[in-house]
């Protein structure tokens, strides 16, 4: 295969796209395979500014190239014109070329263009059920891609975390909001002064800051407040200046005698009073019980999973588990699995949740795994996976998803 990298005079170059023309040439190709490439890029699609239609075209183009064309010494090549991507995508012809150079620009793809403008892929013959290798061939390259797949994982682990850790913080900053909300309607019922507690809130509230450092700030707030009332309670309930008081204990005859009566069973219990908590105490027990949530197993799992079996996911699953490198040995490890399937075929975590709460987690998972591992079969067969998902949910809902009948399907390689 040719080993020059053309682009075609019309284009305008920039620097970016330059650095992808670049690696496209390099020499030291990395060992790495269609699926490992094809997930680091849709977890590091958000880092890259990829989102929307751009994100659907990258989705289709990988799912274009052939497993064998990422191996070293082959060139990771899909030829399709702007037209048929359009008509895939619902856009004009000009989005679709804004899409492919916002993709050549974020380091992802690399122009190989003919002479002719006309995109095609010459293979030698046709062995053992499938093409061989490239021996010609003009269009789009997702050799960059293949180059910086290393940094392509960094990136999207990075974003998780960064996600995670913003997610964690606008809770903290709920809780604490709250706890302090507590806080100051306690002291009011005490009589306590804490006129500059809500003033110092508004400022946190308003404040221009990330949500991590809003949250260490509240809590610095919060801790300060707590002490503030522990101090104040003890300084309200001390006994100081009653040592001279005259105990006032009954001690009489009459008084031992009923106290030493043993009590019958039909006695009613004696009442003890509770001790009364600080304002502090109250409040702290507030913030806490906001935290629990209770999650109850779901029942209603239990009828729609009686038609599948482990055995039966493990055999009819297999692109999937070859693509995220699992083993389906338990519903647990499967639903572990939710939220890469659901990087695969571009489903938010709304609906994903959504679909958790109206079939149950192992439902959802069984549901989402097929549709992945039928995207990854045959990309062209399902346009939109994210409505194919959702269609199957509807259905489970109403009891007409049979689903393991796709799975038998599936495993018979049908």
């Amino acid at each position: 295969m040719q080993n020059s990298q053309a682009v075609a005079t019309f284009r305008k170059l920039t620097p970016a796209m330059i650095e992808s023309q670049r690696l496209a040439q390099a020499n030291d190709i990395p060992q790495t395979s269609k699926a490992e490439v094809s997930l680091a890029l849709k977890k590091a699609a958000p880092a890259l500014g990829i989102d929307g239609t751009t994100y659907h075209i990258l989705d289709i183009l990988v799912g274009l190239t052939a497993a064998d064309d990422w191996q070293r010494g082959q060139r990771p090549l899909v030829a399709i014109s702007n037209e048929k991507l359009a008509e895939y995508v619902c856009r004009s012809k000009r989005t679709v070329i804004r899409c492919i150079k916002r993709l050549v620009e974020a380091g992802v793809l690399a122009y190989r263009d003919s002479p002719t403008g006309r995109r095609y892929i010459h293979r030698s013959g046709y062995h053992g059920g499938k093409y061989g290798e490239i021996e010609r061939g003009y269009g789009l390259d997702f050799s960059p891609a293949r180059q910086r797949v290393q940094e392509l994982q960094q990136m999207g682990a990075d974003f998780a975390a960064r996600l995670q850790r913003q997610k964690d913080a606008k809770r903290s900053i709920t809780r604490l909001l709250r706890a302090i909300a507590d806080m100051q309607f306690l002291a009011q019922e005490q009589g306590i002064e804490f006129s500059d507690l809500s003033e110092q809130t508004a400022q946190l509230r308003e404040a221009g800051m990330s949500f991590e450092d809003k949250a260490e700030a509240l809590q610095v707030l919060y801790d300060a407040a707590v002490a503030k009332l522990s101090a104040d309670q003890t300084e309200n309930t001390t006994c100081a200046g009653d040592i001279n008081d005259s105990p006032y204990n009954h001690t009489n005859p009459r008084n031992l005698e009923s106290s030493n009566k043993r009590s019958s069973a039909n006695a009613e219990p004696i009442s003890i009073p509770k001790r009364e908590q600080a304002p502090a105490e109250r409040a702290f027990e507030n913030e806490h019980s906001r935290n629990f949530q209770a999650n109850p197993a779901d029942q209603s799992q239990v009828d729609h999973l009686e038609h599948l079996s482990l055995p039966l996911l493990a055999q009819g699953l297999e692109q999937l588990q070859e693509t995220l490198g699992i083993s389906i040995t338990s519903w647990q490890a499967l639903a572990e699995q939710q939220q890469q399937m659901a990087l695969l075929i571009g489903l938010s975590s709304g609906a994903l949740a959504q679909a958790q709460n109206q079939v149950g987690g192992y439902l959802a998972s069984a549901i989402l795994a097929v549709t992945c591992e039928k995207a990854l079969r045959d990309p062209l067969a399902i346009a939109r996976p994210g409505g194919y998902f959702r269609a199957c949910v509807d259905r489970a809902r109403t009891g007409n998803l049979a689903l393991h009948r796709t799975l038998f399907g599936l495993a018979a390689g049908t």
